[in-house]
């Protein structure tokens, strides 16, 4: 089945005020756990709701790789970036299952609201696992199964599929846990030695 995408068109609507208040940046990211001087990968990461933020965690000695396969959302971040005075932060159209960074590069990885958009999600998992460095960790984010705002219903995923198919790729999932007004699912992962 192919993944539901969000129109780039709405991308406002993904930087709102609302927004903020119902799944506040930093809870995630605490969940992810950036250290500074990190290199993290935001996959699907539209205008950079999570990876301006992110951005400050990692410092200027670190560095946010923001990769989305649209390039309009893209433009978008990069503008705001700069505004932000972010010079940390690189944007990358990517594909869906291709990732276009070198292997071991990341010591970070977070896929925020990008499971249910997938059509491939085990060569998917399968990229991600190849950029994470040893010992990296990773944060999936999306919504619930249970009805409430975001794609319809029969795109949605449960924590439990999305680690099963990052446990096929070779990475270690943890327990997943609840973010957000809208009981969004949190799972972590590591890329075991």
């Amino acid at each position: 089945m192919a993944g539901f995408k969000f129109d780039p068109v709405r991308a406002e609507r993904l930087l709102s005020s609302e927004r903020e208040r119902d799944l506040p940046p930093e809870v995630v990211l605490d969940l992810l756990s950036p250290a500074l001087g990190d290199v993290v990968a935001d996959v699907g990461a539209g205008p950079g709701f999570f990876a301006l933020p992110l951005a400050r965690r990692v410092g200027p000695q670190g560095r946010v790789l923001a990769l989305d396969i649209a390039p309009a959302m893209l433009s978008l971040l990069a503008d705001r970036a700069a505004a932000a005075g972010l010079g940390n932060v690189e944007t990358r159209v990517c594909g869906e299952s291709s990732l276009p960074l070198p292997s071991g590069e990341c010591q970070g990885i977070l896929l925020a609201f990008l499971v249910h958009e997938l059509a491939d999600p085990p060569s998917f998992a399968r990229e991600v696992r190849r950029v994470l460095a040893v010992g990296a960790r990773g944060l999936a984010l999306d919504w619930p199964c249970a009805p409430s705002p975001g794609p319809p219903q029969e795109h949605r995923w449960a924590p439990e599929r999305a680690a099963a198919w990052l446990r096929e790729a070779g990475l270690e999932p943890g327990e997943p846990t609840v973010v957000g007004r809208w009981s969004c699912w949190a799972l972590p992962f590591l890329r075991p030695v």
